[in-house]
């Protein structure tokens, strides 16, 4: 019986290995030698088919042409230029912090405020900072030179005085209180008249307090009291960080800078010493033309008075007078000049921005060769929309050409996170109005149609990176949607829009284009070279109808006009700064010298 079962047990062995043997896979024979090899010819066919891709997307890129005519001498310096970033990236920028150490970590690209510390001391900076920039596009006057300049000038002109809305003498007290600037003639009486300055809790609200006494009393001295000024008119490093806040939160902080630097401007001496130093300060950092945005009627106090002059057109005299002086000095026979482009607040409401637009009408016939456009800013989610505005604007159209005036509009338009609202409509209403130039665009890479009109109707956007991540739309220059719209075939030039109060300090564009520089892979020498070409093409050096306008565009240097002549001037300064790049950094790598 047992020999049975042992049996009937070792028959059952048999049958089930080969139930296994008969459901087993054929082994599969490796050959030994057929490892991958990168010269396989189905690699190597994959490998020229993906540069032969990417170089048709780049052909698509509005900065190619500019980069496929590059001189020998360019070329050279591009590929120095490249060699030099991404050492500094290696070396310099990439940094571990290390566990509770997170505020030591550093990378190509940080956000502004953390990296603005260190870029001076990178090549990459001296090289940037020595750059042809063309033309500044976007800006606002009141807030181009750094604050400390304005407020050394303040103390350096007599009689100049300041007011604060309560005692500033406790941190929140500081934090909250308003302060302006103005002149008086006799400040010796007012001097014997203050019974405590403005940091003393028995300051009364209001009280006149000479600048310098206000100054040398102040904790900390002198230094101090520029401290607390700073503090009233520029985004602090720590609040220029906080995205987590959001876009209202870092606008009303924005805002609330402009009436002190706007009253720190009021008085003809001050004025006329801010555009000496602004006007030096942009060749200094290679910038030829400005347009700024700026409201035509302002109150300025004259030399030796008190009370402003009621000639709403005095201070733009005063502004051509220094502009006319500085053009006849050696330095600023360089610079080209400036031009104005009238800005209202988009929140007026009907009847005061139709009142506006008649003065803006009148400036233009005043100063035909000084005012060109027009254009609506302030915060745009906050601000009535294109759309809404639409009455006034084909009015102004219908008037200006009755009266056979060129003020076409270069809007601000999709300076927002919104994607389908009301702020980011602004953007077709800017098309659909004519506009000649989009300030800040942020929104448009969301818009293929749109990109496709900008590109057929020759429409540029001025771009301002640091602006933009400062005031919460990105977090850091790599989420700048700027690479989406030049791979769009969309031009674009680069500005700075407020550097005094977000952080760039003085007028110049330099710390905007190195972070562009620096953030993008793909920009190089060629890319700033071909923005820089941009803000000249675009660049409104006289008043033209639409179709001359775009001519222009289209023929650049080859043209006969002015802007022909400028772009030909540029392309000079152009090709003796990269033979400069070549001359002193050739041998780059034995002079970089990376801390």
């Amino acid at each position: 019986m047992a020999v049975l079962s042992l049996f009937r047990a070792l028959h059952l062995l048999v049958v089930v290995f080969a139930i296994i043997a008969v459901a087993a896979p054929t082994p599969i024979l490796v050959r030994i030698n057929d490892d991958p090899s990168p010269n396989d010819p189905a690699v190597q066919e994959h490998l020229r088919k993906q540069a032969e891709l990417i170089e048709t997307e780049r052909h698509r890129g509005q900065d190619w042409e500019f980069r496929a005519t590059l001189s020998p001498i360019a070329q050279q310096a591009e590929e120095i230029v490249a060699a030099i970033r991404q050492y500094e990236i290696n070396h310099f920028w990439r940094k571990a912090g290390g566990y509770g150490l997170e505020e030591n970590e550093r990378f190509a690209g940080m956000m502004f405020a953390k990296a603005k510390p260190l870029i001076p001391s990178t090549k990459l900076w001296d090289i940037v900072s020595r750059m042809p920039k063309g033309s500044l596009l976007h800006a606002h006057p009141s807030a181009l030179l750094g604050f400390e300049r304005v407020f050394n000038i303040i103390l350096e002109t007599e009689g100049m005085v300041i007011t604060s809305s309560q005692d500033v003498s406790t941190e929140v007290s500081a934090q909250n209180a308003s302060i302006s600037f103005a002149h008086v003639n006799n400040i010796t009486a007012v001097a014997q008249q203050v019974n405590a300055s403005i940091h003393s809790p028995e300051y009364i609200p209001g009280t006149l307090v000479p600048v310098t006494l206000a100054a040398d009393a102040f904790p900390g001295g002198r230094e101090g009291f520029i401290n607390f000024l700073m503090s009233k008119v520029t985004v602090s490093p720590e609040e220029a960080v906080r995205h987590d806040l959001g876009v209202d939160a870092i606008w009303r902080d924005f805002q609330k800078c402009f009436d002190p630097a706007g009253s720190a401007l009021t008085y003809e001496p001050v004025m006329r010493k801010f555009y000496q130093y602004l006007f030096e300060g942009f060749v200094d950092d290679g910038i030829s033309w400005a347009e700024f945005r700026s409201g035509g009627s302002a109150k300025l106090v004259p030399e030796g008075q008190e009370t402003a002059n009621p000639d709403l057109e005095f201070w733009i005299r005063v502004m051509l007078d220094e502009l006319q002086k500085f053009q006849k000095t050696e330095k600023g026979s360089k610079f080209w000049g400036i031009k104005l482009i009238w800005s209202d607040a988009r929140s007026l409401d009907r009847p005061t921005i139709i009142d506006h637009m008649k003065k803006a009408i009148e400036r233009k016939q005043h100063f035909p060769d000084i005012f060109g456009g027009y254009d609506l800013v302030a915060q745009e989610d906050l601000g009535r929309p294109l759309s809404d505005l639409a009455p006034e604007l084909i009015w102004f159209q219908n008037e200006t050409a009755a009266l056979n005036l060129t003020m076409p509009f270069f809007f601000h338009a999709g300076e927002t996170l919104g994607d389908g609202n009301s702020t980011d409509d602004n953007l077709f209403d800017a098309v659909l109005l004519g506009t000649r130039r989009i300030g800040h665009g942020f929104s448009l890479y969301k818009h293929p149609l749109l990109m496709d009109m900008i590109n057929e109707k020759k429409i540029m956007i001025e771009v301002c990176p640091i602006s933009n991540e400062v005031l919460r739309l990105n977090t850091d220059i790599m989420h700048h949607p700027m690479p989406a719209m030049v791979s769009h075939g969309v031009a674009v030039a680069i500005s700075n829009d407020d550097p005094a109060i977000l952080g760039q300090d003085g007028p110049g564009l330099s710390y905007d284009f190195y972070e562009t520089i620096q953030g993008f892979d793909d920009v190089g020498l060629g890319g700033l070279g071909a923005f820089a070409h941009n803000s000249i093409r675009w660049s409104n050096f006289e008043d033209q109808n639409q179709d001359d306008w775009v001519r222009d565009i289209n023929l650049g240097a080859t043209g006969t006009g002015i802007k022909a002549k400028r772009l030909q001037e540029w392309q000079t300064q152009w090709e003796a700064y990269c033979q400069w790049i070549v001359d002193e950094y050739s041998d780059w790598n034995a002079t970089i010298g990376i801390q």
